[in-house]
């Protein structure tokens, strides 16, 4: 008997004002470091005239002070009488990611400021939720069954990764055919799986995000329609990190899911950190360094939690693989040689190969190729049917 019932309801959220409160707090983000960096130049300035023009300093730092407390204030009673509108505006809401450009945004948005919104209650958090149809999915036997009636006990499920939705997986996918499915269709077709895709909010901490997911599942086996028998995991960067820690948190709790997880598949996950996320720490403390842009490097810091983790990534000897799986990586690069010092410097543009490897299972190289190619690719996909392909189609029925 199925007694989890979850889902962030979209009906009670309010998107509109979430966004214009964020607004907002982003004029305040940039109004300190603005405040900041003017009062150094001209600190500076006024050092350099000497004693006498003290009391244009004085004058001039109370008005300018002044003058971004204003901004500060302006910025929030309008945001907060946008969200008031928006609430007496009534039930039915906008939602801006019920499309695919608009679900970008905001789940770009949640990269890089996620933390900040789920410990605000922002109504842009997209916390964890299954989607189907363009919409959360409520995990109860009656929903799912309606949502997948022909569901089989072979689940496979696609995680994006930083700022990314669903969406992602169809990546270029309209530049080859218009009906061109992605590898979660395919699957079903090919395997007889029925393919589940998470959305989430990519910038709460890794750990954070992976004991959800552990959760998640845990309740999707009770509400299941029929018994699972298998889980296989398809990891897109972050999101194989996510379904690494995830795999963990489940078997230090004693979940039952783990028990079933097949196959681990990891696509440019980087496990030992993203060169991207690495460089912006690195900047954060070049700016930090100097008194006329710390401003500006304490503003970089602000980056999402999400974001600052995939700096370190996972190391493996604080988590290593589920052993009970099979592991796969893809690794891509942009030249093709292996040996070329572009591809090895920049991999994929975003992970280095050294850092995408898991070190265990098999490993797949795709060049030339860069970090969002592995989305949806026409040599990835054999690669995954092969390797998901056990040969028990009794799984599916």
């Amino acid at each position: 008997m199925c007694h989890a019932d979850r889902i962030n309801d979209h009906r009670a959220r309010d998107e509109i004002g979430g966004a214009a409160r964020l607004v907002a707090d982003a004029v305040g983000f940039i109004a300190g470091p603005g405040e900041q960096t003017h009062r150094a130049i001209s600190d500076l300035v006024f050092t350099a005239l000497g004693p006498a023009a003290g009391p244009a300093r004085v004058g001039h730092n109370a008005i300018s002070s002044i003058s971004y407390r204003a901004v500060r204030a302006t910025a929030v009673l309008a945001g907060e009488a946008v969200a008031v509108a928006s609430t007496l505006a009534g039930t039915e809401r906008p939602l801006l990611d019920r499309s695919s450009p608009g679900s970008g945004v905001v789940a770009a948005v949640n990269g890089l400021l996620g933390d900040r919104l789920a410990a605000q209650g922002n109504d842009l958090d997209l916390g964890m939720t299954l989607r189907h149809d363009g919409r959360d999915l409520r995990l109860s036997t009656e929903a799912l069954r309606a949502a997948y009636p022909t569901s089989s006990g072979h689940l496979v499920l696609l995680m994006p990764g930083l700022g990314e939705t669903e969406h992602a997986w169809r990546f270029r996918g309209s530049r080859r055919e218009p009906a061109d499915p992605d590898y979660g269709a395919r699957l079903a077709a090919d395997l007889g799986a029925t393919p589940l895709y998470l959305r989430y909010n990519t910038g709460r901490p890794l750990a954070t995000n992976a004991e959800a997911l552990s959760e998640l599942l845990e309740s999707l086996l009770e509400c299941w329609p029929v018994p699972v028998r298998r889980i296989d995991l398809i990891g897109h960067s972050m999101g194989g990190l996510v379904s690494r820690l995830a795999c963990a948190s489940g078997v230090a709790r004693d979940a039952r899911w783990p028990e079933l997880v097949r196959h681990v598949v990891y696509l440019g996950s980087p496990h030992a950190g993203a060169s991207l996320a690495k460089g912006a720490a690195m900047l954060a403390g070049l700016l930090s360094a100097r008194p006329s842009t710390k401003a500006w490097g304490e503003f970089l810091d602000l980056r999402s939690a999400g974001i600052q983790d995939l700096s370190a990534g996972v190391p493996l000897a604080s988590c290593t693989p589920l052993a009970s799986a099979r592991h796969h990586t893809v690794v891509a690069e942009l030249t093709h040689s292996e040996r070329h010092p572009v591809g090895r410097l920049l991999g994929d543009l975003m992970v280095r190969s050294v850092s995408a490897d898991v070190g265990v299972g098999d490993t797949l190289r795709i060049a030339p190729a860069h970090h969002l190619d592995l989305l949806n690719h026409p040599r990835v996909y054999p690669a995954l049917r092969d390797w998901l392909d056990d040969g028990d189609r009794s799984l599916c029925s």
